[in-house]
């Protein structure tokens, strides 16, 4: 009788757990996916909103990560043009971030070419 007392009772404990962590799960906000961050940050550079002149040539390949603050911050930018390279950091700077979750210490990376006739 004892017995099934304790596993009604561990059961029930059990059960509690598994409903407070899915409900709390579910309250936070989802991550959004690498492929979003990405999609998000092309869009500002090669379709700008405030309708800067996009470089006409070059290449760029960024390395960055999303700090806690919901910053960019760039650790290593690569590029054939320096006047390209000045354009994508700062749209990548721009971008605002603390609209949405992301994984904590994630890194990018996002390589731009511009080569328009």
């Amino acid at each position: 009788m004892k017995t099934i007392n304790v596993t009604r009772i561990l059961l029930i404990a059990i059960l509690v757990g598994f409903i407070s962590t899915f409900s709390s799960y579910a309250e936070s906000p989802a991550a959004i996916s690498a492929k979003n961050i990405r999609q998000k940050f092309v869009q500002a550079v090669m379709n700008p909103e405030d309708q800067s002149t996009v470089p006409t040539t070059g290449e760029v390949e960024v390395l960055f990560m999303i700090n806690d603050e919901g910053q960019v911050d760039i650790k290593k930018l690569k590029s054939t043009n320096e006047e390209t390279a000045k354009y994508v950091k700062e749209k990548i700077s721009n971008v605002p971030c603390k609209d949405f979750v992301h994984p904590y210490n994630q890194y990018y990376k996002i390589k731009f070419q511009f080569n328009q006739d």
